[in-house]
């Protein structure tokens, strides 16, 4: 009985001693796996709120020169972390070296201004606040701040583009709109003071921001509206792309250098494409080409 005793309790402790050991090993794994992700969730006080965001540091930034940043915004309901899965920019911020920052709005929408988005939140504000906080932090190249969203994040992007075109280089909205008609009165995003390049992604059959309008302004009014601004030539360059499901629109000569390009997906509704194009792919390579002048 005593032995049986000594046996159990040379047991215990064994056991004991292998659960610190996992503990341990774990822990050691966490610390060692976080730095590697490159992500950062923050926190801004403005406006009397917490604001969060998260920050994606490509592994090539060692800090010693300037590297471009783009913000994306989710859609209305939705959340940082989906938006980064779904565009998969983090992938495309380590492949090409630039900085991603995924904001958070407040009870995950956006306040743009217009239609039923209007709420008492300063989301330009908070942005324009969170660009200088991050160029305190990082080196950034300031003449390559970029920011791209979907859907109401999209409808933000038009919004920061005209309100902070001093800071931005391009936006690139997708399934977005610049206004929208309520009670018979048209409501939409103010005048840019500088031209801001712009690329356009939407689907013909988008039944939330319609291509055609229906509530929200037209993807060619929204498309209208930055050509005019930016001085580009009126008339497009269309070219089909080789699946036939894809029409490109370039809009080019305007001021210092900017354009406005619009792709039509045939048969899309309301998403982030990856099909017939990859979105974050055309974004990137648009934004790539288009620095502040």
């Amino acid at each position: 009985m005593k032995k049986h005793e000594e046996s159990r309790k040379t047991s215990l402790k064994a056991l004991f001693i292998i659960s610190v050991l996992v503990i341990l090993i774990i822990g050691f794994a966490i610390i060692e796996f976080w730095p590697r992700s490159n992500n950062s969730y923050e926190v801004l006080e403005f406006g009397g709120l917490r604001r969060t965001f998260y920050v994606h540091v490509p592994p090539s930034y060692d800090g010693t020169k300037p590297i471009p940043l783009v913000i994306v915004l989710h859609g209305y309901s939705g959340s940082a972390r989906g938006i980064e899965a779904s565009s998969r920019f983090s992938e495309k911020a380590d492949e090409e070296g630039f900085f991603v920052v995924y904001p958070e709005g407040v009870s995950q929408r956006w306040t743009v201004g217009f239609g039923s988005l209007k709420f008492d939140v300063d989301d330009v504000g908070f942005i324009n606040e969170l660009i200088n906080s991050l160029e305190q932090k990082y080196l950034i190249d300031l003449k390559r701040i970029y920011v791209t969203g979907f859907s109401n994040g999209a409808m933000m992007s038009h919004l920061l583009g005209a309100e902070l075109s001093d800071k931005i280089a391009a936006i690139a909205p997708v399934a977005g709109s610049i206004g929208a008609v309520t009670n018979g009165l048209l409501e939409q995003i103010p005048e840019p003071d500088q031209p801001v390049s712009v690329l356009v992604i939407h689907g013909t059959s988008d039944n939330s921001v319609q291509y055609g309008g229906n509530g929200f302004l037209s993807v060619a009014e929204s498309v209208s509206f930055w050509v005019e601004h930016n001085r580009c030539a009126s008339v497009p360059q269309n070219e089909t792309l080789p699946d036939g499901n894809v029409i490109v629109s370039v809009y080019g000569g305007g001021t210092n250098g900017t354009e406005v390009v619009l792709y039509t997906l045939i048969d899309v509704g309301h998403v982030w494409p990856n099909m017939p194009i990859s979105a974050t792919d055309v974004i990137w390579e648009f934004f790539e080409d288009h620095p502040k002048k």
